[in-house]
C-alpha cells in the first residue's frame, strides 16, 4: 500500500495558490486519499440498509415518479410552449432543476460544519484539510451524476433517442462541481471565525432556489429582472442543462466563456482563501 505524507506546513500567499496548474498537483499527491474518503463516505449512507447503494437509483425514481403525478398529472405543469410536451417530460425538467440545485444545496447545508466536526485533524495530525471539502463534494457528485445518468436513460427509452447536444452535459457538471467545490472551501473556513453562518446559509438557500429556474423556464421571468437569472451562474447552468438534455437546445458561446471562466475562478479564489486562512483555525477551535 503507498504511504501517503499529508504536509500541513503554512503557505504563504504566492503565483503557486492561484494558478490551477499547481493547484491540481499539490492536490493530486492525496489521490489516493481523496479516492478512499469519497468511496467510504458514500458507501456509508446506505451502509446499514438492506437495498445498499441501489438505494442511488430507487430514490431519483421514486422522487421522478412523485414529480410526474404531482406536478404533470396533478397541476398539468409546462415548461414550454410546444404542444407535444407531454407530462413525463415536464417532470424530468423539474427533476434536472431540482437535482442539480440539491447538489448544491447539499454541499452549501454541509460546508460551514466541515472544519468543525473534524476537529482532531486540526489539533492533532498534520492532515490536509483541503481535502475534506473535496471529499464531501465528490460524495454528493456521484449521486448528482447518477441523477443525470437516469435522466437520460428515461429519456431514451420514452423518445427512443438521445439528444446530440446531451455532450454538453459534461461541460455543466464540471462547472456546477467546480462552484460547489469553491462554496465549500470558503464557507468551511469562514465558519471557523464566524460561527453564525451556520444560521446564515439556509435562508440565503431557500432564496437562491427560487431565484434559480427549477420550478419555471427561465423565458417566464420579466425583461426588467431577468439580468438576475442571466447574471446567476447557477440558474444559467440549470437552464442550460435542461435545455442540452431535453429539448435539443445548443448552448451559446457567451455562456459557455461566462461559466467557465467564473466557475475556475470561483473555485480558485475559494482554494485561495482556504489555504490562507486554515493556519489560524487551530486558534479558534
Amino acid at each position: 500500500m503507498t504511504k501517503v505524507i499529508y504536509n500541513n506546513t503554512p503557505k504563504r500567499f504566492s503565483l503557486r495558490l492561484i494558478n490551477p496548474y499547481f493547484i491540481i498537483t499539490d492536490l493530486f499527491k492525496y489521490r489516493e486519499l481523496i479516492s478512499s474518503m469519497t468511496i467510504r463516505n458514500f458507501r456509508s449512507l446506505y451502509q446499514a440498509s438492506y437495498l445498499g447503494v441501489a438505494w442511488q437509483v430507487l430514490l431519483p425514481l421514486i422522487m421522478l415518479s412523485i414529480f410526474y403525478f404531482v406536478f404533470g398529472v396533478i397541476m398539468g405543469g409546462r415548461f414550454t410552449n410546444l404542444g407535444d410536451e407531454s407530462r413525463l417530460d415536464f417532470a424530468l425538467a423539474l427533476f434536472v432543476g431540482l437535482g442539480i440545485f440539491n447538489f448544491v444545496s447539499i454541499n452549501l447545508g454541509t460546508a460551514p460544519s466541515i472544519i468543525m466536526s473534524n476537529q482532531a485533524y486540526v489539533k492533532t495530525l498534520l492532515f490536509p484539510l483541503e481535502v475534506l471539502s473535496i471529499t464531501n463534494v465528490l460524495t454528493t457528485f456521484l449521486s448528482l451524476v447518477i441523477n443525470i445518468i437516469l435522466t437520460l436513460s428515461v429519456f431514451f427509452a420514452t423518445k427512443g433517442m438521445i439528444h446530440l447536444s446531451s455532450i454538453y452535459v459534461v461541460f455543466y457538471l464540471l462547472c456546477i462541481f467546480l462552484i460547489s467545490l469553491g462554496l465549500s472551501w470558503w464557507l468551511s473556513a469562514t465558519a471557523v471565525f464566524f460561527r453564525d453562518i451556520v444560521a446564515i446559509v439556509p435562508p440565503l438557500t431557500i432564496i437562491l432556489m427560487f431565484l434559480c429556474p427549477i420550478f419555471y423556464p427561465a423565458s417566464m421571468v420579466p425583461q426588467k429582472i431577468k439580468w438576475i437569472v442571466d447574471g446567476n451562474p447557477i440558474a444559467v447552468i440549470i437552464e442550460n442543462a435542461r435545455g442540452c438534455m431535453l429539448y435539443g437546445t445548443w448552448p451559446s458561446l457567451s455562456s459557455i466563456v461566462f461559466l467557465s471562466i467564473f466557475s475556475l475562478s470561483f473555485a480558485i479564489m475559494g482554494y485561495c482563501f482556504f489555504m490562507r486562512s486554515k493556519d489560524t483555525f487551530a486558534d479558534f477551535i
